[in-house]
């Protein structure tokens, strides 16, 4: 028998590339098959707390691919919402687009308007999602910077340089992930303005646009808006469902036709239950899971805060998302103090390094963490701190 030599394929060089996902910057986290039994308090994770009814059973019929009609109806229902929320008028055949979640979006985007070598504008400090899906497209990200300076406002500079001319997207993120900044409708007026010049689509990650309760405003809805991008939402997060792989675009109408041919490459399989979740949410927008989630992260910010005097940290974020961003006292590196805090106290919270060079000097939180989760964190703190001053009596 003649032998068979085993294959041996490389990965791709783009692989290597990609930016290192938020997790990998979590302290203390554990690489072994076999965690360890360490009682952690998990302050950094996301996790979404709505979840799904257990009481209801689903026949077969609901985990069959919607109809049709069905997900017409939905686009329908969507562009209701729009117009009596942001006062956008959006034709529900050609200017939206239903798809699956929030980063496959991104890269369902990314797949179908990048070529090998564009620019892509990125944000610098955000989430590296958006490096990631441009490079794994063959693209060149070039950040554009937010930082404290600008009180965590896009500093629009590079696209107005000669980057800006031969880019081909720019991404954004209002409210942003991780600060809570948002931009004004002078200030989407502005950037609208811009890329209409330089002849640069706009793809806005408005997921959190509904978690504070107060209106954002929508790229759409701003002049001229709809010309240059579109905007980007989660069914789960805009209108208080249980975490789930679906959401949509909305704007320009090419955008939404390109995404269409792309689909069809890896057609998507939308459950009917998923549609009809959605179409129930948006129309009793806002929904009583909403309300419910927007009291409970309010409760879980002030606890936050109370968790961040002891600490010497100081928060300078925004209401806008479920996280809470933190100063830390004299600016020191922010992997440390992450790694100290675990050591010390058993608290992981997420370094702000992880986002970008400008994130250095301060702490994310979730506020998808629960009150009783900071409560106990401020146990930790108070206990330690005791124990820690009775060793220095000594």
């Amino acid at each position: 028998m003649i032998p068979v030599k085993k294959v041996l394929v490389d990965k791709a060089d783009r692989l290597y590339q990609l930016p290192l996902d938020l997790m990998s910057f979590l302290p203390g986290k554990v690489h072994s098959k076999r965690p360890r039994k360490i009682n952690t308090l998990d302050l950094a994770t996301f996790h979404w707390p709505i979840s799904f009814d257990d009481t209801i059973s689903l026949s077969s019929a609901d985990l069959q691919p919607a109809s049709t009609s069905e997900l017409a109806e939905l686009r329908e229902v969507l562009s209701g919402w729009y117009s009596a929320y942001h006062g956008v008028q959006l034709d529900p055949r050609k200017e939206i687009f239903l798809g699956s979640g929030i980063s496959g979006i991104l890269y369902l985007i990314a797949l179908t308007f990048i070529d090998n070598g564009d620019i892509v504008f990125v944000p610098e400090l955000g989430l590296p999602t958006y490096r990631r899906v441009a490079i794994a497209c063959g693209g060149q990200p070039v950040g554009y910077s937010i930082s404290h300076r600008n009180s965590w406002l896009p500093d629009f500079d590079r696209v107005n340089s000669r980057l800006g001319r031969v880019a081909r997207l720019l991404f954004l993120n209002s409210p942003h992930n991780p600060t809570g900044a948002e931009l004004t409708e002078k200030e989407l007026a502005d950037l609208i303005w811009i890329a209409s010049r330089e002849n640069l689509a706009i793809v806005n990650d408005a997921a959190y646009a509904s978690i504070s309760g107060r209106k954002p405003s929508s790229l759409l809805a701003v002049h001229g808006g709809k010309r240059v991008g579109v905007e980007i939402g989660s069914f789960s997060y805009l209108f208080g469902l249980p975490a789930m792989p679906f959401g949509f675009i909305a704007g320009n109408r090419e955008i939404i036709n390109g995404l269409e041919q792309s689909q069809k490459l890896i057609p998507l399989h939308i459950p009917k239950y998923f549609v009809d979740l959605s179409l129930a949410a948006v129309r009793q927008f806002p929904s009583n899971n909403l309300r419910k989630l927007r009291r409970d992260l309010t409760a879980s910010s002030a606890e936050a805060v109370s968790l961040l005097e002891p600490l010497k940290l100081e928060k300078v974020g925004f209401d806008t998302v479920p996280y809470i961003w933190a100063r830390i006292d004299r600016r020191r590196y922010s992997a440390t103090i992450a790694t100290q805090l675990f050591r010390r106290y058993r608290i992981q919270v997420m370094p702000g390094i992880a986002f970008g060079d400008t994130g250095e000097g301060f702490l994310r939180f979730s506020a998808t963490a629960t009150t009783d989760d900071y409560r106990l964190a401020q146990e930790h703190v108070q206990r330690k701190q005791r124990l820690l001053k009775l060793n220095k009596k000594k």
